[in-house]
């Protein structure tokens, strides 16, 4: 069974709270950023991401090539897809809660990483639904 826990983000302050999605105590979205870190040819891109995730939480309006909504027709809970010219980042909208980022790739990897954002998001929610269902 996969272990979910969203952790705050302190550095990201605003209107709208963010979250980073722990998955069995890995955070995938870290695990994006140290990599890229590492790699530093989008290093300032990276900055560029950081920048944008403040601006939405302190409920800005970003222009669609920034910052968009990729929900499926039929789909109740939003999910956003945060871009630079070769960055993504994949985040949900948790009702009571605010944003929940699962994870991060590159312009080149996104049909991959769409994929994997949405089956965690699903296995997230359903776990969850499960869990209040039991506790009523």
């Amino acid at each position: 069974m996969i272990i979910f826990v969203s952790q705050k983000i302190a550095e990201v302050s605003g209107r709208i709270n963010v979250f980073k999605l722990i998955i069995n105590q890995k955070i995938s979205y870290d695990e994006f950023e140290r990599k890229i870190c590492k790699e530093s040819t989008y290093r300032k891109e990276l900055l560029t991401i950081q920048a944008r995730l403040a601006e939405m939480a302190e409920g800005k309006l970003l222009p669609e090539k920034k910052f968009r909504n990729i929900t499926r027709i039929g789909d109740p809970v939003k999910e956003y897809e945060l871009k630079t010219r070769n960055l993504r980042v994949y985040l949900f909208h948790e009702e009571n809660t605010g944003r929940i980022i699962v994870t991060g790739g590159k312009k080149s990897e996104q049909q991959k990483t769409i994929k994997y954002f949405r089956n965690i998001k699903l296995q997230y929610l359903y776990q969850k639904s499960h869990y209040y269902d039991i506790k009523e």
